[in-house]
């Protein structure tokens, strides 16, 4: 397919072995975390990060922080 293409020649480009591109940002929040992520890291994140950043959070393994946008004073009173 032509994204497959785009894919390969991005990956030549770079000089890596692969690369995906994805649709959407939405889509790439979505699977970035747990790329990123594993059990026993943790993510802090501001309660009004958009949804895909919420939802991409969500399906990672690591533990959840999350605080009042641009609270301060929560985000340091929580243990981390």
């Amino acid at each position: 397919s032509p994204h497959r293409e785009l894919e390969r020649e991005l990956a030549d480009w770079l000089g890596t072995d692969d690369a995906i591109l994805f649709s959407s940002c939405f889509d790439a929040n979505g699977a970035i975390f747990d790329v990123l992520l594993r059990a026993g890291d943790a993510i802090i994140s501001d309660a009004l990060n958009h949804a895909s950043i919420i939802d991409g959070v969500r399906l990672c393994k690591a533990t959840r922080y999350r605080y009042a946008n641009g609270d301060v004073a929560e985000l340091r009173s929580e243990e981390h």
